[in-house]
C-alpha cells in the first residue's frame, strides 16, 4: 500500500538530488576558482616579494658604499654584510620560483651581475690600506652606482614580469568566477523549472483531500451533517475520509435521536402547559408571542394565530404588558400579593379575577430566552372573601344591636335601676362593661374595615393643612402617652402648604400608628411624628423606640386579625389594616421598617396638591 509517508518522502528525496546537484556544480565551481587564487599565490606571489626583497638589499648595499665616502668605515661593512646576506636569501628564493617565461634568463643574469658589483663594493670597503677620498668617490661614481642602477633594473624586471603575469591570472579568475556564477544561475533556474511543477504536483496530491475535508468539516459545524467524502485512495488520507464518513453518520443518527428527544420533552412541556388550569402566556426575549396554553387562549385567542406576535397586539391589559417589559428589559419578577395585584379579564361571558405573575427566563449560562407569564385564577377566593365580607358585615351590625343593649343594661345595673349592688356583684358587673365595650369596639371595626373595603365610605376630599393633621393626631393620644411615661415629639417642616384629604380618615390613621407607638414602647421611651414635603408628595414618619416587630411578621403587619405574639396590649388586629385601606384610598402608600429592640418607623406617602388629584 502506497501510503502518505512514501508520497512525501519520495518529493522531498527528489528535491533533495536536485538540491545536491546544484550545490555539486557550485562546489566545482569555486574549486577551479580557489584553485586558480592558490596558484596565483603559490607561483608568483613569491617571485614579486623576493624581487621586492632585492631591491631593498640592493638600496642598503648602496647605502653602506655610500657610507664609505663620509669615512664611516666599519658601519659601512656592518651594513653591507646584514644586507648582502639579504639579498642573497631572496634572491635564492627568486631563483628556485621560477614560473613565467623568460623568467631564468633574468635571474640568471641578475646572479652574474650580483657577483660582480659585490666584489667591486668588496674591494672598495676592505682596500688595505683604505682608499683615499677622492678616489673612492670617484670609483663609487664611475663604477660602483652604475652597476647598482644597472642590478636594480634587472629585479624590477622580476617584480614586473610576476606582476603582469599576477594581473593576466586574476583576469582570468574572474572569467571563471562569471562563468561560475552564470553557470551557477543557470543550474538554479533549470533546477527550479524542474521542481516547481513537480512540488506543485506532489503537494496538491496530497492535500487536495485534506482542503476537500476541512470544506466538509466546516459543513458539519454548520450543522449540515449529510456530508460525505469520496476518495478513492488507501492510504492515510483514505483511512481519515473512512473515518470523518462514520463520524458524520454518527453525529447525523445523534443530532436525529437529540431532535426526538426534544420534540418530546417539547410536547410534553406543551401539554403540561396546556392542562394548566391557570392562563399562561410564554413570550421570546423580543417580547413576541411563542405558547398560550387552552385556559389563556380563552382570554387572547387562539395560540396559532398569537404566535409570533408582539405581545401589546394580543393582550390589551397594560398591566400585563408592563409585566411582560420589566421581565424581558429589566429581568425583574412581578408577583404582587396585595389587593392591587389582582384585576377582572372578561372570560366568555364571564369575568375573572386574575392575580399576575411575571418571570423572566434564563439558560444555563444565564442568557434571556423570554417571559413566562402566568394568571392565577382568584375568581373563586375572591368570591369567597367577598362573602366572608359580607359576613363580617352583617355579623357585626346584627350584633351590635344586642351588644348595645347589653351595654345599656349593665350601665343600669351599675347606676342602680334593679337596686343597691354588693361588692361581688358590682366586681361582676365591672368586668362585663368592659368586655362589652371590647367587644362593641371590634364589632365598630369589624363594620369599618367591611364599609371601608367595600367603598360604601369613601375619602371625602377636602383643603387640609398638614400641621392641623399632626396636632389632631398628638392631642388625641397626649393623655395616653402621659399615663405610660412616653415622650411625644413632633416636627413639622415649614411652608408644607394645603393638600387635599379626608381630615377624618387621615387623623385616624396617624392617631392609630401614634398608639400602636405609645402602647409598645416602655416607660422613658419616645415616639415621634415627622411631617415633610419630598417631590409633590406629604411624607409622614411614625417612629418609635419600643419593642420592635419580629422580622417574621413585617411582612403580614398589614393584615386583618394579625397581633404578634407577647407584644399587643389589647385590640383586634384591625388597625392596621384599616390604616392601609385608608392609606391606599387617597392613592398612597403604608411602609414599615422595624428591628426588635430598637423600634418600628412606620412611613405613611401620600399625594400632596394644590387641587383634588392634582400633585403640585
Amino acid at each position: 500500500m502506497r501510503n502518505l509517508r512514501t508520497q512525501l518522502l519520495a518529493s522531498h528525496v527528489a528535491l533533495l538530488f536536485l538540491m545536491l546537484l546544484v550545490m555539486g556544480g557550485a562546489t566545482v565551481s569555486f574549486r577551479r576558482l580557489g584553485t586558480s587564487i592558490d596558484r596565483i599565490l603559490r607561483d608568483n606571489y613569491q617571485s614579486v616579494k623576493a624581487a621586492q626583497d632585492m631591491k631593498d638589499a640592493l638600496e642598503r648595499i648602496d647605502s653602506a658604499a655610500a657610507l664609505v665616502l663620509a669615512g664611516e668605515n666599519d658601519r659601512a661593512r656592518s651594513q653591507y654584510v646584514d644586507h648582502r646576506a639579504r639579498f642573497e636569501g631572496a634572491y635564492q628564493v627568486a631563483a628556485n620560483n621560477i614560473t613565467e617565461p623568460g623568467e631564468r634568463e633574468i635571474a640568471d643574469d641578475i646572479g652574474r651581475r650580483f657577483a660582480d658589483y659585490r666584489a667591486k663594493v668588496e674591494s672598495l670597503l676592505h682596500a688595505r690600506p683604505p682608499v683615499a677620498l677622492a678616489e673612492a668617490r670617484q670609483r663609487y661614481l664611475r663604477v660602483l652606482e652604475p652597476a647598482f642602477a644597472d642590478l636594480k633594473r634587472r629585479c624590477q624586471d622580476v617584480l614586473d614580469l610576476n606582476q603582469t603575469a599576477i594581473v593576466r591570472a586574476d583576469l582570468v579568475a574572474r572569467d571563471e568566477a562569471f562563468r561560475a556564477s552564470w553557470m551557477g544561475m543557470g543550474a538554479t533556474v533549470g533546477v527550479l523549472v524542474l521542481a516547481v511543477p513537480f512540488v506543485l504536483s506532489a503537494v496538491g496530491g496530497a492535500l487536495a483531500p485534506l482542503r476537500s475535508l476541512a470544506l466538509h468539516a466546516e459543513e458539519i459545524g454548520r450543522g449540515h451533517l449529510h456530508q460525505r467524502i469520496e476518495v478513492d485512495r488507501t492510504d492515510e488520507v483514505g483511512v481519515l475520509a473512512s473515518s470523518f464518513n462514520r463520524m458524520s453518520r454518527k453525529l447525523l443518527e445523534a443530532r436525529r435521536a437529540e431532535e426526538e428527544r426534544l420534540r418530546r420533552a417539547e410536547r410534553m412541556s406543551d401539554a403540561a402547559i396546556d392542562s394548566l388550569y391557570d392562563p399562561v402566556l410564554v413570550t421570546d426575549a423580543r417580547g413576541n408571542v411563542v405558547h398560550l396554553n387552552r385556559a389563556a387562549e380563552g382570554l387572547f385567542g387562539l395560540a396559532q394565530e398569537a404566535a409570533g406576535q408582539p405581545v401589546e397586539a394580543v393582550v390589551a391589559e397594560t398591566r400585563i404588558v408592563e409585566a411582560v417589559a420589566r421581565a424581558i428589559h429589566q429581568r425583574r419578577v412581578s408577583a404582587a400579593e396585595d389587593q392591587e395585584a389582582i384585576f377582572e379579564l372578561q372570560a366568555g361571558a364571564l369575568a375573572h379575577a386574575y392575580r399576575l405573575r411575571a418571570t423572566p427566563m434564563h439558560d444555563e449560562d444565564g442568557s434571556l430566552l423570554g417571559s413566562v407569564v402566568v394568571l392565577e385564577d382568584m375568581t373563586n377566593l375572591r368570591q369567597l372573601d367577598r362573602l366572608k365580607g359580607e359576613f363580617i358585615a352583617v355579623a357585626s351590625h346584627e350584633l351590635r344591636t344586642p351588644v348595645t343593649s347589653l351595654l345599656l343594661s349593665v350601665q343600669a345595673l351599675e347606676e342602680g335601676a334593679a337596686g343597691s349592688l354588693s361588692d361581688v356583684q358590682r366586681d361582676v358587673v365591672a368586668a362585663q362593661k368592659e368586655d362589652l365595650q371590647r367587644l362593641e369596639r371590634l364589632m365598630r371595626d369589624l363594620l369599618d374595615v367591611s364599609r371601608l373595603e367595600a367603598g360604601v365610605t369613601p375619602p371625602r376630599f377636602e383643603p387640609v393643612c398638614a400641621g392641623d393633621l399632626v396636632d389632631a393626631s398628638v392631642a388625641s393620644v397626649a393623655g395616653e402617652a402621659q399615663a405610660g411615661g412616653v415622650r411625644l415629639e413632633r416636627h413639622v417642616e415649614e411652608g408644607l402648604g394645603p393638600g387635599w384629604a379626608d381630615r377624618g380618615q387621615m387623623v385616624r390613621v396617624l392617631t392609630n400608628l401614634l398608639s400602636n407607638g405609645i402602647r409598645h414602647t416602655p416607660s422613658g421611651g419616645a415616639v415621634t411624628i415627622d411631617c415633610r414635603r419630598d417631590e409633590g408628595h406629604l411624607v409622614l414618619r411614625v417612629s418609635d423606640t419600643g419593642e420592635g416587630i419580629p422580622p417574621d411578621y413585617v411582612p403580614r403587619i398589614f393584615e386583618r386579625f394579625v397581633q404578634v405574639p407577647g407584644a399587643t396590649r389589647g385590640g383586634a388586629g384591625l388597625g392596621l389594616s384599616i390604616a392601609q385601606t385608608i392609606v391606599r384610598a387617597h392613592r398612597g402608600r403604608i411602609d414599615v421598617q422595624s428591628e426588635l429592640g430598637r423600634g418600628s418607623v412606620f412611613t405613611v406617602r401620600l399625594p400632596w396638591g394644590d387641587e383634588r388629584g392634582q400633585v403640585t
